[in-house]
C-alpha cells in the first residue's frame, strides 16, 4: 500500500515473523517452564535430644535423653501441662530445666518451678495445674538417662 515495502516501524515482513517466532518461543518457555511461583519448603524442626536438670533434696541431677522412647515420654509430659494465666512464681526448692535440642534452629529452654509454674525461653511465667506438675518426678525416677 502506498508503495512502501516496510511492514512495521521500518522492519521487513521477514524480520517481523522472526520476532513473532521468538516471542512465541519465549512465551511457551515461560508458561511451561518456570512461570509458576516457586514456594520454599518449610524446614521441620525435629527434637534430637532432651536434657533435664532438676534439684531434688538439695542435689542437682542431670539426665540426657536421646532415644525416641525416652524423649517421647518427656515431651508428652510437657505437652500435658496446660498453661494458664500469667503469674509470679512462688519460691520453691524444687525446680527443673528442660532443654530441647532441635535438628534445625535454636534450642528451647523450659523452666518449671515447683509443680505449678512454667516458663518457656525466658518468657513470662505461667501457672500450670499442680496435679499435672506432680507427675514429673515419678516420670524422671522411671526414666534412666540415655547418655
Amino acid at each position: 500500500m502506498f508503495g512502501v515495502s516496510r511492514c512495521f516501524l521500518g522492519y521487513s515482513k521477514k524480520e517481523v515473523r522472526r520476532v513473532r517466532r521468538i516471542g512465541w518461543l519465549l512465551l511457551t518457555v515461560l508458561l511451561f517452564g518456570g512461570c509458576a511461583v516457586q514456594r520454599q519448603v518449610p524446614v521441620y524442626r525435629v527434637v534430637t535430644g532432651v536434657e533435664v536438670e532438676y534439684t531434688q533434696d538439695g542435689k542437682i541431677i542431670c539426665r540426657t535423653y536421646n532415644r525416641q522412647e525416652s524423649m517421647r515420654s518427656v515431651l508428652n509430659y510437657l505437652r500435658l501441662l496446660e498453661r494458664g494465666t500469667v503469674a509470679v512464681p512462688q519460691e520453691s526448692s524444687e525446680s527443673c530445666k528442660f532443654t530441647l535440642r532441635y535438628s534445625h534452629g535454636p534450642d528451647t529452654v523450659i523452666l518449671q518451678r515447683g509443680t505449678g509454674y512454667l516458663q518457656r525461653n525466658g518468657g513470662l511465667w505461667q501457672r500450670v495445674d499442680s496435679n499435672q506438675g506432680q507427675l514429673l518426678y515419678p516420670l524422671l525416677l522411671l526414666l534412666p538417662s540415655d547418655g
